[in-house]
């Protein structure tokens, strides 16, 4: 049996404080997840034995949250493809849908990588994830794409957890071959994200088959994205188990998680 008196346990899922519309109306604040989502609640009764409950999502045409309801997007989330990319060609027909893995696909041994000492260089400004405009011949500073030879110590099947110590356009990036390594040759089960710290997507506005690299190349090949993580930083072991199990709901293209890591001591 596991001795979890062994291991050292570190929250990779950032903490949200929820905004919450009471009984009687009155309203209290909360915060949002580093993509600047809110998470969004409704207090309500249930009559029959009068205990509360909240409701996720407000009512549509809130000021604050207009459409009302939200996904299962918001906050520290696993995502899959089926149901997700669905509308875009060019894709696998067997991409699964979050609900069809097999639940160890969300656990297990994982590579910890943190790019603390791949700082930004100087470059053209269309060699990034987010291309800005600027005058011919410009020079930026800008993050390093990951290349494969980054992750040689990836071991087939493993949960690959990345981080970095660089914010905005310094963050190292994750260019399409690379995308195309991780899943077709090193095989990993799940890529879990901090965010910021690694700007995981790139290529949003491209025309398809070129667009999103890392949804098309990892969820279409099945693999799984866990993000926007925290705390990836402070892990000290190259190698870790990682648990994030989502919730088991058919037809959820992603849901909310709780990431952990845990090191032996």
């Amino acid at each position: 049996m596991i001795n979890f008196n062994d291991y050292k346990v570190t929250e990779l899922s950032p903490r949200l404080t929820a905004r919450v519309t009471r009984l009687d109306g009155s309203i209290e604040e909360g915060t949002k997840d580093p993509y600047g989502l809110p998470w969004i609640l409704e207090e309500g009764v249930a009559e029959y034995d009068r205990t509360l409950y909240t409701l996720v999502g407000a009512k549509a045409g809130d000021p604050h949250w207009p459409i009302g309801r939200h996904s299962g997007h918001h906050g520290a989330h696993t995502e899959a493809g089926k149901g997700h990319i669905d509308l875009w060609d060019y894709l696998p027909e067997d991409m699964k849908g979050l609900w069809e893995y097999p639940v160890d696909t969300f656990f297990g041994e994982a590579s910890v990588f943190n790019f603390k000492e791949l700082k930004p260089i100087e470059t053209e400004p269309e060699n990034y994830a987010v291309v800005s405009s600027g005058k011919e011949g410009e020079k930026v500073i800008r993050g390093q794409a990951l290349q494969p030879e980054h992750f040689e110590r990836v071991k087939e099947g493993d949960i690959l957890i990345i981080a970095s110590p660089f914010r905005g356009m310094e963050q190292p990036w994750l260019p399409v071959h690379t995308c195309k390594f991780l899943a077709l040759e090193k095989k990993i089960k799940l890529l879990a994200v901090q965010y910021p710290g690694i700007m995981w997507e790139s290529a949003h506005q491209d025309e398809e088959p070129h667009n999103c690299p890392t949804h098309r190349h990892l969820l279409g090949n099945n693999v799984p994205i866990a993000y926007p993580l925290v705390n990836i930083e402070s892990l000290t072991s190259e190698r870790c188990i990682y648990f994030g199990v989502p919730l088991n709901v058919e037809k959820m293209d992603a849901t909310w998680v709780r990431a952990l890591a845990f090191e032996e001591k």
